[in-house]
């Protein structure tokens, strides 16, 4: 069936108008608080961000007028947030001059060809610093008529509604709450009802002997049983009461229930569309940059039919145009280039929607590119002073890869009406974070790269796991929380000066919740302690937390336009109960914690004194495997003494007393095996026991680790704890 391109170009504008619409009235409130009290670092990044988003919208919807007025006023932007301008009120008013010119084409109100030219003109004279008069434009823009065949239902009304939606949800909760508050009530009237029925026996004994006794004491046990009889009865009338209440606060909790599951699956299947409305305009607009790139590209498209979130979908436009440009200039050949190293000269883009479960589906975006070359991507943060030589030679590639995330800071060598500026990934992922999704990198040199983000179905509510932390309860998007552990305190063990703990191989850093959020931190007790393991960005960390309260859904309560974005909180929740949650934002809560300087946390006195314990030296030139041993070792109640390669192990062994080595074999400056050579030959240390643990595990390997004297050797592809242990136990 042939495309409908005038309607697809349609429906393009109708999206491009509602989004400029909203980010154009951003842009007149900060330009209006400019002129009056000046501009910050961060008014400007967020000004250059809006105009950054619409010039890429504009291009998607094919409005070329404000693509260029908007390529030229962020090229002005661009200088001040680098520092290479000045913000003087001669530019604020040309920005303000740009802004009313760009209302005006949003508006569909004509410019005169001339006046735009010489607007963009004096935006490009700006921004090379040259000192330029404000342009005579015309910008009286009346009023046009409104299209009457047109019916537009307002995203404040439909706000309004979901609005109303979310209050019966939460009284869903507190009556569910109320109800169960009514059972117990109801039920712990029933030891009593059982112990009465044994006393009813005995009442009646002492009412009989009332006569036999004498007048003044009967008298006064009569009063007493009077008002026995009359409490029994009360008794009686309460139990029947709160029984009732609680039945009836229970079809109550049931109808609210049936009346907010029922308008709330009203208002989702309203708000829910179709993914293919996300990829609406994207083939056209894949060719046209592939065509100004010089390139040829193939787009696949899969799962378009998931349904999604509208207000999700609209977040993710932008998303997706940003990772399509960059695919295209970035990840992509040329066709020359791409002959040359034996692949089609067609390169191919795959887009897709996968549903992960009940509430949570993926976008993945791939290419067959030549991938993201990591070293570049380090000389660039070094060259823009963002990393040291010496930071950037100990990234990890998965860390290197969070580099493209960082703001101003990208691998194109030149810039382009494309991409070049490095702020498009920033973007993305501030968009992903702040609707509740986490984002994932993964290439391949010369294979290609993809982007994997993982997004709420919906945004009205999520499941959070509820904590108390220090008196106070939070709650944890339950997508960043991996697993909730319990562990004695022992497994905590202070790592380079900070508290780790070592999980599936990994030495993970470990912060109390009270130290990230400046808090008091309630002191250890004597049991088990409460950990949450997160992942955010692809980083692995660990939360020290009171007590955990269990996970449920909660409804998204945004924090007010007065705090429209605090650090460490991404909104606020209401219990069942009536309390007030705060919503806490893992991304911030692990920028928070690496700025933490001193944690709380104390480790508890060792049942040994540290003269009775066994001295172990680990030599192992991987920080994460030397500190892995280390925490497994003290764990086990051994002194333990590390080592960065095997030179310095030998002098710390001819420094010092030892009783046992463990050593890796791969080592710079001298291996496993020459170590274990010298250990042997030396008359002090030749019986010393050594233990090898390494990747090398080939017979022949094994054979030539045993010939140089070691006394145990464990591969580390079949490398366990408990192994280890029993090698060293044995040893001494």
């Amino acid at each position: 069936m042939p495309m409908d391109r005038d309607a697809l170009r349609q429906r393009l504008l109708a999206s491009f108008r509602a989004e400029a619409a909203e980010r154009l009235a951003t842009l007149a409130d900060a330009l209006a608080n400019w002129r009056e009290g000046g501009a910050s670092q961060d008014d400007i990044e967020s000004l250059f961000r809006e105009v950054h988003s619409i010039k890429g919208a504009s291009r998607a919807a094919g409005v070329n007028q404000i693509e260029q007025l908007c390529h030229a006023w962020e090229s002005l932007l661009s200088s001040v947030r680098h520092g290479d301008l000045e913000l003087s009120p001669e530019r604020v008013e040309l920005c303000r001059l740009t802004l009313k010119v760009v209302q005006r084409l949003h508006a569909e109100q004509p410019v005169d060809e001339h006046d735009l030219t010489q607007l963009i003109d004096s935006l490009n004279d700006s921004a090379q610093g040259q000192a330029v008069e404000l342009p005579a434009v015309t910008v009286a823009s009346p009023e046009g008529p409104q299209d009457p065949a047109t019916v537009r239902v307002s995203t404040q009304r439909l706000d309004a509604l979901l609005f109303h939606s979310e209050v019966l949800l939460q009284h869903k909760l507190e009556a569910q709450a109320h109800v169960r508050v009514l059972q117990e009530h109801a039920a712990a009237f029933e030891p009593q009802r059982s112990k009465r029925m044994f006393g009813s026996a005995a009442l009646r004994q002492l009412r009989e002997g009332l006569d036999e006794m004498p007048e003044g004491a009967r008298d006064g046990l009569k009063s007493v049983l009077d008002y026995l009889d009359w409490s029994l009865s009360q008794f009686d009338r309460l139990h029947f009461g709160a029984t009732r209440l609680a039945k009836a606060g229970g079809q109550l909790a049931q109808g609210l229930t049936q009346l907010s599951e029922s308008l709330t699956a009203e208002m989702q299947e309203a708000l829910l569309l179709s993914g293919s409305s996300l990829f609406e305009g994207v083939p056209a607009m894949v060719q046209d940059l592939a065509s100004q790139a010089g390139k040829r590209v193939e787009l696949e498209v899969r799962g378009a039919s998931l349904q999604v979130d509208k207000r999700i979908l609209d977040e993710l436009r932008i998303v997706l145009t940003h990772l399509l440009r960059n695919a295209i200039d970035h990840g992509l050949e040329t066709p020359e280039q791409r002959a040359l190293q034996g692949k089609s000269a067609v390169g191919k883009l795959v887009v897709e929607l996968v549903q992960e479960s009940a509430d949570r589906f993926e976008l993945r975006v791939g290419d067959d590119g030549q991938g993201i070359d990591v070293r570049r991507l380090k000389a660039k943060a070094v060259n823009a002073g963002r990393l040291t030589a010496e930071q950037a030679d100990a990234l990890g590639e998965r860390e290197a890869l969070a580099l493209i995330f960082v703001s101003g800071l990208s691998t194109s060598p030149m810039l382009t009406d494309i991409s070049g500026r490095g702020l498009g990934m920033a973007i993305i992922q501030d968009t992903v974070e702040r609707i509740g999704g986490r984002i994932e990198t993964e290439t391949r040199p010369a294979a290609g790269t993809c982007f994997h983000l993982h997004l709420p179905l919906s945004l009205s509510t999520f499941r959070a796991v509820i904590v108390r932390n220090a008196e106070r309860v939070f709650a944890v998007p339950a997508l960043a929380v991996e697993r909730c552990l319990r562990v004695a305190p022992g497994a905590i063990r202070t790592l380079e000066n900070r508290p780790t703990l070592a999980f599936e191989g990994q030495v993970l850093p470990l912060w109390p919740l009270g130290d990230v959020l400046g808090l008091a931190q309630p002191a250890l007790s004597g049991g088990d302690l409460t950990l949450l393991l997160l992942r955010v960005r692809g980083e692995r960390f660990v939360l020290l937390v009171e007590e955990l309260l269990g996970d449920q859904e909660i409804i998204v309560k945004s924090l007010g336009k007065q705090l429209l974005r605090v650090r460490n909180l991404m909104g606020a929740t209401l219990l069942g109960d009536g309390q007030l949650v705060p919503i806490l934002h893992p991304a911030d809560l692990y920028r928070s914690a690496l700025a933490s300087e001193a944690s709380s946390l104390s480790q508890r006195p060792r049942a040994q004194h540290s003269e009775t314990l066994k001295r172990l030296l680990i030599a192992e030139d991987s920080f994460t495997s030397r500190g892995l041993l280390k925490a497994i070792l003290e764990a086990a109640g051994y002194r333990v003494t590390t080592a960065n390669d095997g030179l310095e192990a030998w002098n710390a062994l001819k420094q010092g007393q030892f009783d046992l080595l463990v050593s890796d074999v791969e080592m710079p400056r001298l291996d496993g095996f020459t170590l274990t050579s010298r250990i042997r030959a030396d008359r002090e240390l030749a019986e010393l026991p050594v233990v090898l643990v390494t990747a090398l595990h080939s017979a022949e390997d094994r054979a030539r680790g045993l010939e140089a004297g070691a006394n145990a050797y464990l591969a580390k592809g079949g490398f366990e704890q408990d192994s280890l242990l029993e090698a060293i136990r044995r040893l001494l």
